[in-house]
């Protein structure tokens, strides 16, 4: 593991000591791309309780940085004409229009506009393993406003419909479609909505740093420790594109590499113009629910909004529950990427993403200068 720049190796390296020194992180991965080229490819710390050391190919459970790799399988489907983005989710799934459900649109769903926020109705924790189930269940879902009406981010439902959408268009599982067509394309191993048995053995423990017993469920996860789904066979194994890819963050910076002007090895996922399409804002102002500032395109969060992301609206990505990240920068042509085996849920926990984000930037020169 190295960077071609030795002094930003340096310091690099010695923030990542300090955050697991200071016990706010336990293993961290971070792979950086500029102009197609690795420049930044750190693995260190530990990936489980026994102190076994992270490896670069270990996957992390990276919540909800998933849903920027599913909104480009989405934006793979529409640039090959096979989809609109104003389509209505139930002329794919029809099932889905029940309950004034009917005029929700992927345009909706991916700007968190649809207006079903909030989790499906389930009878157990374990139903949730279950896709097919997930799926009834949101079929039964009444929209809480009108299509378009107010932003609220929906940390899960998010990404079963645009899984319904997918394999409806192809006829292939949605996990499947994310390797052939993202991962196979770029040469990837260490990316996976659906988890094969066969890598288990290579997932890192997610830990929290806190004392569990101080938590409450949160709209991300459905129980009050979240280490606990992050760490499940059974939720690894299933669909569920907003929030359970395992991947490295050599996979993630590699995918938003292969989003940039140029590309990663003559690799390029998109367009440009389908990528200017993809990350034009749909919604900025104040999230309804959280009060925060937001950003929203069609399944990326942006930059200013997320100031790691970037300086400018143009660069886009999303973040992880925990801290994990993946985003790129085109005032750099900079793909980021960070995965992590320690969640921060402390109100005092410090941004590893944000300050090597700052680090980064601060070594590279942007496109223009």
């Amino acid at each position: 593991m190295s960077t071609t720049n030795p002094a930003l190796h340096n310091v690099l390296t010695a923030a990542i000591q300090r955050a697991i020194a200071s016990g706010y992180e336990e293993g961290v991965q971070l792979c950086v791309y500029q102009h197609g080229q690795r420049v930044v490819d750190l693995c260190m710390g530990t990936r489980d309780s026994a102190g076994t050391p992270l490896q670069p190919d270990n996957l992390s459970f990276v919540w909800s940085t998933s849903k920027g790799i599913t909104a480009t399988a989405i934006h793979i489907l529409a640039e090959r004409s096979q989809l609109q983005y104003d389509d209505a989710i139930a002329d794919y799934w029809p099932a889905f229009a029940r309950n004034g459900k009917e005029a929700i649109s992927i345009r909706h769903l991916m700007s968190h506009t649809a207006g079903i926020y909030s989790n499906p109705v389930l009878n157990s924790y374990e139903e949730l393993r279950d896709y097919e189930t997930v799926c009834t269940a949101i079929t039964a879902m009444t929209p809480l406003h009108q299509p378009g009406q107010s932003h609220i981010y929906h940390p899960l439902t998010y990404g079963w419909p645009l899984a319904k959408v997918v394999e409806a268009v192809t006829g292939m599982p949605f996990g499947a479609f994310i390797q052939t067509e993202i991962c196979a394309p770029l040469g990837l191993t260490d990316l996976f909505i659906g988890l094969p048995a066969a890598r288990q053995a290579d997932v890192a423990r997610t830990s929290i740093d806190v004392d569990p017993a101080i938590l409450q469920a949160t709209p991300d996860n459905p129980l009050p420790d979240p280490s606990i789904m992050a760490n499940d066979p059974a939720i690894w194994a299933t669909c569920m594109p907003a929030a359970n890819m395992l991947a490295s963050a050599r996979a993630v910076a590699r995918v938003y590499a292969a989003l940039l002007p140029g590309g990663v090895d003559g690799v390029s996922l998109l367009s440009q113009r389908q990528v200017a399409n993809a990350t034009r804002a749909q919604y900025w102002g104040v999230d309804a629910e959280t009060q925060a500032e937001t950003g929203h395109s069609l399944g990326f969060a942006l930059g200013r909004a997320n100031p790691h992301y970037g300086a400018l609206p143009t660069a886009y990505g999303h973040c992880g529950y925990g801290g994990s990240t993946g985003f790129a920068d085109p005032q750099y042509n900079l793909a980021f990427a960070m995965t992590k085996t320690r969640m921060n849920l402390h109100p005092e926990a410090p941004s590893l993403k944000r300050e090597l984000a700052a680090i980064i930037r601060s070594h590279l020169r942007p496109v223009n200068a």
